[in-house]
């Protein structure tokens, strides 16, 4: 035989961690695609940005590097050279002056290749007529915009708006949650516990909650609450069922009488009522003489109607309180309580014979059978059922053979 362990309970989980962690998924994927979005958005708006503002130093520079070259003045032109060169987003500046054919030039080394981004102006001068005149050239070379930098400049803004809708958004659809889900299944949970007895106004708890949800929840207590039912009704269909079984099992289907179970429990209750009142009793053990014959020369329909006709003059022969039973065969009990005296009981015996005696007729034919009748006596012959019935049946045996 294998023996099987009890299962530990399985841990619960509630609808709202399993909401939230279900919705964790999609939140992270959502915000690593605003992340990415909004530092790519950035990095190419700096980068718009600080072309623009490129452009303009180097054309600052260029406008006040006008007058020393037209003057030949480079000493002043060194100066506004090195300033453009120690300015944070420069990396190097060169000018190429036509006065003198000289070079100045600041900062790092030029290169002349790599991906950080150049500007050559042209630096002329116009006279009051208009003239124009090529005095050097300035050459500018800035650090590269970096993605890092970028997405520094600008992602803590896009950061604090997206946990701030993001938090208005989690926090609006737990409300939501509550108020469409949990709470509903709270309501629900009690009208379970509650019941389906109707109150006041005539509906169940369990009928108000259908009838306030037309949603898939509502269906779902509406299948529930149709399935109760029809539990009820199979629950009342299966007791109908044992109550006819049980009538079954302890009744004689020819007779309609009690069977030997019926026999057993109500002589033990007999014996504990004449032990408890010190009331006597007596058990009759009747076996019908005659039957045979009947049953073989007429058949089995005609043992079948005196059998029948006997249990029914037995019934009408003791009181409704008296039991009786077939217990098999052509053999019936009878439970007497309350006897008191010889004489009663051979005046029962007596009656019973001679009523069982009585001719029946069948089929055109007049039948008639005897009966031979043991008697058992409670307490003085027996204190058990075994005992009380044996002892009835000697005494049967007993005046079969007298007979």
């Amino acid at each position: 035989m294998t023996v099987v362990a009890d299962r530990p309970p399985l841990p619960r989980r509630s609808l709202y961690q399993q909401f939230v962690r279900q919705l964790l998924v999609p939140l992270l994927l959502a915000f690593a695609l605003a992340t990415t979005g909004t530092v790519l958005i950035g990095y190419h708006a700096e980068q718009s940005k600080g072309a623009t503002e490129r452009r303009k130093t180097v054309d600052t520079f260029a406008q006040s590097l006008v007058k020393p070259l037209w003057d030949c003045d480079n000493a002043t032109a060194q100066g506004i050279v090195d300033a453009l060169a120690h300015l944070p987003a420069v990396a190097a500046a060169r000018l190429t002056e036509r006065c003198q054919e000289q070079r100045l030039a600041s900062g790092t080394q030029m290169l002349e290749s790599g991906d950080a981004p150049r500007y050559r102006t042209a630096i002329v001068y116009r006279d009051e007529r208009s003239r124009q005149f090529d005095v050097g050239e300035l050459e500018v070379q800035f650090h590269p915009t970096s993605i890092i930098t970028a997405a520094l400049e600008v992602l803590w803004r896009y950061l604090v708006l997206f946990f701030a809708l993001l938090g208005v958004m989690l926090a609006g659809t737990l409300i939501v949650f509550r108020r469409t889900i949990s709470e509903p299944l709270d309501r629900f949970r009690a009208a379970i516990r509650t019941g389906i007895e109707p109150d006041r106004s005539g509906t169940s708890p369990l009928e108000q909650e259908i009838r306030r949800h037309n949603d898939e929840l509502g269906d779902v207590m509406q299948a529930y609450d149709e399935l109760m039912l029809e539990l009820t009704k199979v629950i009342g269909q299966l007791r109908e069922n044992e109550q006819a079984l049980m009538q079954t099992v302890r009744r004689d289907p020819l007779t309609g009488l009690g069977n030997r179970l019926v026999l057993e429990e109500e002589l033990e209750r007999a014996l504990r009522r004449a032990q408890r009142h010190r009331k006597p009793g007596c058990v009759l053990l009747i076996d019908l003489n005659g039957f045979k014959p009947i049953n073989d020369t007429h058949g089995h329909a005609a043992g079948d109607r005196i059998l029948q006709e006997t249990a029914r003059r037995l019934q009408a022969g003791v009181r409704h309180s008296d039991t009786v039973v077939r217990l098999g065969g052509d053999e019936f009990v009878v439970i007497v309580e309350n006897l008191h005296g010889d004489n009663t009981l051979q005046a029962l015996i007596d009656k019973l014979g001679e009523a069982i005696a009585q001719p029946q007729e069948y089929a055109g034919h007049i039948l008639s059978v005897g009966a031979s009748i043991g008697a058992a006596r409670f307490p003085d012959d027996g204190t058990t059922s075994a005992a009380l019935l044996v002892h009835a049946d000697r005494a049967m045996y007993a005046r079969k053979s007298r007979r």
